[in-house]
C-alpha cells in the first residue's frame, strides 16, 4: 500500500475529461475502467498515508481510525479485482465502485466526529485547531474530492454510453447555466434552515444571469449550499425567530439574500447577507474544519453548519478548479462572499503532467499483471 502511496497521482484537467468522455462507446468505459483500477490505489493510498499521519490525538479516535479502516478495505476490493478488459468485468467493477461511493459517502461526518471526540476528551484547543490537522486534512478534502470526480466521472459514462444527456459528458457539463445551479443550491438552503429553525430569508439573484461556463454543476452546487446555509443561519437567527429581541421579524421580514452573477474570463457569484457580519476574533478561524460559528445545541444545528467543515471544504473544490472563495465581513452588519470560478474552458495542465486522455489509453494497452 506505501509502494502506491508513494506514486505520483496523474493531474485531472477538465478539457481533457471532456475530450475522453465526449462520444462515450464499450471502448470508452473499458479504457476508463483499466485506468481507475490502476490510478484509484495511488490516490487512496496516499489518503490512508495522510490520515494515519495525523496527531495521536486525532488519529487515535473511533471515528477516524474507523474511517482509516474504510480507506484501507476500498484499496484491495480495487486492487484485487479481475481487470476490467471486457463488458461484464467492467460492469462488476462499476457496481463496486457504486458501492466504495455509497460506504464512503459519511466521510465529512468522520472527521466531524474525530473533532468532538477530542473535544470530549479534553484535547487543547490549540491542539485541536493545529496547523499540522489543518494542512493534511487540506490535501486529504482535496485528494477525495479529485477520487469522487474519477469515480463520478466513469459511472456518468456508463449512461451517456446509452442515452447522451444534453450538454454533458459524464458529470462535466459544457455549458453549465449558473443560476439554474444557484436556484437549485437556494431551494434546499432554505429548506434546510427552515427545517432547523422554522423561518429562512428571501433570496434575489441577479446580475449576468444568462452567463454559461463549462464546469461540474455538482462541486458549484456544493460551494453554494453551504455558503447559503450559513448565510440563511445568520440571518434568521439575529433578525428572526431565534433573536432575543422583543419584536423578532419573520418571513418576508427578514433582510434578503442577494446573490450577483458576473460572466468574463472568470465567472463570479457575490452572496450577500445581513446575517451580523463575523466577529472579528473568529476571522482567522473560519477556514478551520474544527471551527463553526453555529451554536452546537443539537445534531441539527450540527448538520446545519455543515459539521464546521462548510466554508473550507468549499474553498478547496473552488481551488481544485483554479478559483477561489474570499469572504469580507463588517461586524454587526453583514458578509459579502466571492466564489470565483475560474477560466476553466483555458484551464491547462501542469507542464510536467502527463495527458490526461493519453493516461486513459496508456492503462488499457498495458498486458495483464
Amino acid at each position: 500500500m506505501w509502494e502506491y502511496a508513494k506514486k505520483k497521482e496523474f493531474k485531472l484537467n477538465l478539457s481533457e475529461l471532456i475530450k475522453f468522455g465526449r462520444d462515450a462507446d464499450k471502448n470508452t468505459l473499458l479504457m476508463s475502467a483499466v485506468f481507475l483500477q490502476k490510478e484509484l490505489p495511488i490516490r487512496l493510498g496516499k489518503r490512508i498515508q495522510e490520515l494515519q499521519s495525523l496527531p495521536v490525538p486525532m488519529y487515535s479516535t473511533k471515528a477516524v481510525t474507523e474511517l482509516a479502516m474504510l480507506y484501507e478495505e476500498s484499496f484491495f476490493r480495487i486492487l484485487n479485482h479481475e481487470v476490467p478488459r471486457h463488458s461484464r468485468a467492467e460492469e462488476s467493477f462499476s457496481a463496486m465502485l457504486i458501492d466504495i461511493k455509497e460506504k464512503h459517502r459519511m466521510v465529512q461526518a468522520n472527521i466531524a466526529d474525530g473533532f468532538l471526540e477530542m473535544n470530549r476528551a479534553g484535547v487543547p484547543k490549540w491542539a485541536v485547531e493545529s496547523d499540522e490537522i489543518q494542512q493534511l486534512l487540506n490535501r486529504f478534502y482535496t485528494g477525495r474530492i479529485g477520487i469522487r470526480l474519477l469515480i463520478d466521472q466513469h459511472l456518468s459514462l456508463r449512461i451517456d454510453a446509452r442515452n447522451r444527456p444534453k450538454r454533458f459528458v459524464g458529470c462535466v457539463q459544457t455549458e453549465c447555466n449558473i443560476k439554474e445551479v444557484i436556484l437549485d443550491a437556494v431551494a434546499d438552503a432554505r429548506s434546510a434552515c427552515r427545517m432547523h429553525l422554522r423561518d429562512a430569508p428571501n433570496v434575489y439573484v441577479e446580475g449576468m444571469t444568462e452567463v454559461t461556463a463549462p464546469y461540474i454543476p455538482e462541486h458549484l452546487y456544493i460551494m453554494l449550499f453551504e455558503i447559503l446555509k450559513n448565510s440563511m443561519r445568520a440571518t434568521v437567527e439575529l433578525h428572526g425567530r431565534l433573536s432575543n429581541s422583543h419584536s423578532p421579524k419573520y418571513g418576508d421580514d427578514l433582510p434578503p439574500t442577494k446573490i450577483l452573477i458576473s460572466g468574463g474570463q472568470d465567472t463570479y457569484v457575490k452572496i450577500t447577507d445581513r446575517g451580523g457580519g463575523i466577529p472579528p476574533q473568529s476571522l482567522d478561524r473560519i477556514w478551520n474544519f474544527s471551527f463553526s460559528t453555529a451554536p452546537q445545541v443539537c445534531m441539527g444545528m450540527l448538520e446545519l453548519s455543515g459539521f464546521g467543515h462548510g466554508l473550507p471544504l468549499s474553498r478547496l473544490y473552488a481551488r481544485y478548479w483554479g478559483g477561489d472563495i474570499t469572504l469580507f465581513s463588517m461586524e454587526n452588519l453583514g458578509v459579502d462572499c466571492y466564489v470565483r470560478l475560474g477560466s476553466l474552458s483555458m484551464f491547462p495542465c501542469a507542464p510536467s503532467d502527463t495527458c490526461f486522455f493519453f493516461c486513459y489509453r496508456c492503462a488499457s494497452e498495458q498486458p495483464e499483471q
